[in-house]
This record gives structure tokens, sequence and C-alpha cells, in this order.
């Protein structure tokens, strides 16, 4: 995709969880194709010194960091440390993710309390971290990916309950922290393409052609779709956008498309 930079980015840091693969390896090609300044936060070492290696390649001011969102001391410790490298922090993104696919009465408390850790936990301790020096300065975005679950029933149960606390915790921010011109956002992703699908492809191959009757727009989403909507909320082209939830979804949450035919008759 070719994607319309706003100039100011610039220059700017921008710090992104989960940037060694998938959207977040998106994101931060993105960002350092717009010249901005891109700290990942991975805990795979092997996808982040991949991601960080292929970026250099191409130019970017890319820095990566081994982070295990599960360990209060490691975000604390990176996040100071890349305040350190590449000064003020000015747009976090909370996009690191962990995704089971369990329902209710299959979910153990240990998975339960793991997608918590990583979905919920970790945002409110990077949030929670970064927020003293966006207060000081009286500027910030931070940006947190969540998803359609939470806002209708599509299974992955302790998925969707950690994400919309997610949620929550963005509106919370928005209103706390508005006074001191700190932005939070919610991105609301539907279905999107990328390699964390591949256990479900290898079960069905079909599946994206499945869902894509779901979507009005006929297919399922790509990560560029949600980066494109990262870069305009973290530019001053979304100045008075906050405690919002961006839905980039293809059209589900505005109506099943296959089922408004059936309730016409005109299927």
């Amino acid at each position: 995709m070719n994607y319309q930079f706003a100039a100011e980015l610039a220059g700017r840091t921008i710090v992104i969880t989960g940037g060694g693969r998938s959207i977040g390896r998106e994101m931060a090609n993105a960002a350092a194709a717009a010249k901005m300044k891109v700290a990942i936060m991975e805990v795979n070492q092997v996808n982040l010194e991949k991601a960080v290696a292929e970026l250099k390649s191409a130019g970017g001011d890319v820095t990566g960091y081994v982070v295990d969102l599960q360990v209060e001391s490691q975000i604390n410790e990176a996040i100071a440390k890349i305040e350190k490298d590449l000064g003020k922090i000015e747009v976090f993104v909370n996009n690191a993710a962990f995704h089971d696919s369990a329902e209710l009465l299959e979910s153990s408390l240990e998975m339960w309390n793991k997608t918590f850790a990583i979905n919920t936990a970790a945002p409110f301790l990077c949030i929670k971290a970064i927020l003293p020096g966006m207060i000081a300065r009286k500027s910030g975005s931070i940006i947190n990916i969540g998803t359609v679950n939470s806002k209708m029933m599509i299974g992955s149960d302790s998925y969707t309950a950690s994400k919309a606390a997610l949620h929550a915790i963005t509106r919370t921010v928005a209103v706390r922290y508005g006074k001191h011109n700190i932005r939070c956002n919610t991105i609301v992703p539907g279905t999107i393409a990328t390699e964390v699908w591949q256990e479900r492809i290898d079960r069905n191959p079909a599946v994206f052609e499945n869902l894509k009757s779901w979507y009005p727009l006929g297919r399922v989403g790509k990560p560029s779709d949600i980066t494109a909507a990262v870069l305009y909320l973290a530019s001053d082209q979304a100045p008075w956008m906050t405690g919002t939830e961006f839905l980039v979804d293809g059209g589900l949450l505005a109506g099943f498309a296959p089922m408004y035919p059936v309730v016409e008759g005109t299927d």
C-alpha cells in the first residue's frame, strides 16, 4: 500500500508493542518509511532481530527491545531505555496481543490470566510508564488496538473479554488525561489476514473466503488497513479525536451482510 504520510510525523518517536511480525511489523515498516524514530517492543528475539535488520537495511531509524509483556519490571526497564535512547515518546501503540480461541467452558484459569496479562495488564503498565513524560510535555498520542469481538459475540471468550477491558482503559485515559493534551483512542479491527491465522487456515484453508460474505466490502482486512489508521491517529490530522472506537472493520458492525436479504425476503 502507498501511504500518505503527514509531514509532521518525521522525527517523532513511536513505540509499537508486538512489532516483530504481523500487523505490528507493517506498522513499524510504515512508520519507518514516514521517517519516524521507531522502537519495537517484542518478546520473540528472532522476529525482532529480523524485523529490525530488514527495516534498517531499507533506511529506517529502528531500534528493538526484547520485552516479556507479562513482566512489569521488563516493561518499565524497556520504556526507560527507549526514553534514554530515543528521547521523548510521542506515540505509543499497544498492539501486542495473545489470542486464546477456547470457549468459556474449555478455558483454563491459567490461559484466562495469560490473556488478560498480555491484552489488558500490559497496556495498562505501558501507559502508566509513559504518561508522566507525556504529562510533562503536555502532548502524546496513545493508540490501543482493540477488536470487533469486544462489540459483539464472535467467539474467543477470554480474548474478547480482555480486549473489551482495553476499550474501557482507552476511555479512562482519554477523559482523565485529556487536560494534558494527551489523546487515547482504540482502533477496532475486523478480521485481518495475517500469519496468526495459520493454525485456523491449516484446519480450514477457505476460512477467509468463508468470512468475507459477512463484510459489506466483500473482503477481510489487510495489515495496511490498520496501519493507515494508526498513522492518522499519530498525526496532527486528528487533533480532536480522543476516547474513540475507530472502526476499521470493512463495515462488519454496520450490519451483517448475509442477514438482510433473508429478512427482506430477497435472498
